[in-house]
């Protein structure tokens, strides 16, 4: 089974909007859960700081109930009263326990897991470790109380609370007189508190959230209306204003983009105006041949017309017909240069072959006219002669150059014209060199610029023309990164002839 030719689905158009404001919106909603896990941690340990402190003071509370009783043994009395203030939390279970030195259980809940050997700490020195008693989870505080610090009188004092030293447990048989003393409770509060907290805290970005998003997306709204006061500024332009848009009146970061389209505007705009000169000069130059033949066939048409006068009428018919032929071949030629001559391809050109060509198409009408075209220079092969550009456009120039000194060297028995096609390269810059030489009358100093402007023809020749050959080699040149010069080929001989030279840049080569 053939696959379908167009897909199903196609990709939508990225909305850049959108996509900025996913890329806000995304770390700010990753962020929020990992707020609220961090937030969470931070409440567990403020929730435990009060209570472990309540834990402690129980824990060296009941430490100081601890006494030597006869024979040096350890006795645990805990008075009724503070045995119901220890078992009256309403929200947790309060478990203690105290251990002799040799393990006996003294008082409290014989269950209540004990403390690892490995953490047993200094006198009344109190530890708070996480336990499980009866598959509940606790915070336990233990102590330990040597039995050579007590007092073996009952006490008459108020219940105060030692500080505790920083001696280190006894080895030997220190440890073995040492009684454990523990107090645990239930999480119930801690969590109750720290659900407490967390809802203090997030309860109220529950608010924010919503409204940052919509800040955000206000923002956003405001910083791209710049981009739509840009596109309205565009839409209500005329189709023929082709000037530049306002640099200034965009934002930093889009005003690269603004450089381009004026650019892009620039570029039309000059590409109007050859496409406009273009017809102005085909409508100019095919007026004069056009009317010419209608006014012949007028004549050929008249009752009264001999066969000569007809034969007269049919040769200028042919003639009109050749030359506005010839125009619109030139007017094509431009045309072909000044627009797309840029565009099309390039690739590395022999010049010398390029030239064997164009004389070979060209040797037929110098014959015709008696003039002796010949060639000088390197040959085809030769080192840096080969130019990087459009073969059609080069072998244009060139052509255009052989027949502009075809059609203007006039030649007699007495004194035959001569073209000279010469191709030289400069043995230190390598920079190649094209040059047409005539014996013709020449072109005199002051109108050698004027003759690449379109459609200007020298004074003093009564030859016709179309004054399109030279910008045309002018325009090709230049996109070749070339120069075109014209000088006197015989200076102070008259007639002083002329050479066209055409000079590459060596970033023009191949």
């Amino acid at each position: 089974m053939k696959s379908p030719k167009w897909p199903l689905f196609k990709r939508e158009q990225r909305s850049l909007f959108g996509e900025i404001l996913d890329w806000m919106l995304t770390p700010l909603l990753l962020l929020w859960p990992v707020s609220l896990a961090l937030t969470w941690l931070v409440a567990q340990g403020l929730a435990n700081k009060p209570f472990d402190r309540a834990l402690i003071y129980n824990a060296q509370a009941l430490a100081q109930l601890v006494k030597l009783g006869p024979e040096q043994r350890a006795q645990f009395n805990l008075p009724q009263p503070a045995s119901e203030l220890l078992r009256a939390d309403e929200s947790d279970l309060v478990y203690f326990q105290v251990v002799g030195p040799k393990g006996e259980l003294l008082g409290g809940d014989r269950d209540l897991p004990r403390p690892d050997d490995d953490d047993k700490t200094g006198n009344y020195e109190v530890r708070l470790r996480d336990d499980e008693m009866r598959g509940l989870e606790v915070r336990v505080a233990s102590t330990w109380v040597m039995l050579d610090t007590l007092s073996p009188e009952p006490s008459t004092q108020a219940l105060q609370v030692p500080a505790a030293s920083n001696a280190s447990m006894p080895k030997g048989a220190g440890a073995a007189r040492m009684v454990l003393v523990q107090v645990a409770e239930t999480r119930e509060k801690r969590s109750v508190l720290a659900a407490e907290i967390i809802k203090g805290v997030m309860l109220p970005q529950f608010a924010i959230l919503p409204l940052a998003v919509l800040l955000v997306w206000l923002a956003l709204v405001r910083g791209i209306k710049p981009l739509s006061q840009l596109e309205e500024r565009i839409r209500e332009r005329k189709p023929d204003d082709l000037s530049p848009l306002d640099e200034k009146a965009v934002p930093m970061e889009v005003a690269p983009l603004v450089s381009s389209v004026n650019e892009l505007l620039n570029r039309l705009k000059d590409s109007i105006a050859i496409q406009k000169r273009f017809l102005a000069d085909a409508a100019h130059q095919l007026k004069t041949p056009l009317a010419g033949l209608r006014m012949q066939a007028d004549l050929a048409q008249r009752n009264d017309a001999g066969e000569e006068e007809l034969k007269h009428s049919l040769k200028q018919i042919g003639r009109a017909s050749v030359q506005a032929t010839h125009t619109v071949n030139q007017l094509l030629s431009l045309a072909r240069a000044e627009g797309g001559g840029a565009n099309l391809s390039r690739q590395p050109c022999d010049m010398v072959a390029l030239i064997s060509e164009v004389l070979q198409d060209a040797l037929p009408r110098a014959s015709d006219k008696g003039l002796d075209l010949g060639y000088e220079g390197v040959d085809a092969g030769t080192p840096d002669v080969r130019v990087h550009g459009n073969p059609l456009l080069l072998k244009e120039m060139v052509r255009n150059l052989v027949d502009n000194a075809i059609h203007y060297t006039p030649s007699t028995p007495e004194r035959p014209g001569v073209i000279t096609v010469r191709t030289l390269v400069d043995p230190y810059s390598h920079v190649l060199v094209i040059q047409v030489e005539d014996n013709g009358p020449g072109i005199s100093p002051a109108e050698r610029d004027r003759v690449f402007e379109p459609f200007y023809r020298a004074l003093g020749t009564n030859v016709d023309g179309s004054g399109l050959g030279l910008p045309i080699v002018l325009e090709i040149a230049q996109q070749h990164g070339a120069s075109v010069s014209i000088d006197a080929a015989h200076p102070g001989q008259m007639p002083p002839g002329a050479c066209f030279t055409v000079r590459f840049s060596r970033t023009g080569k191949d």
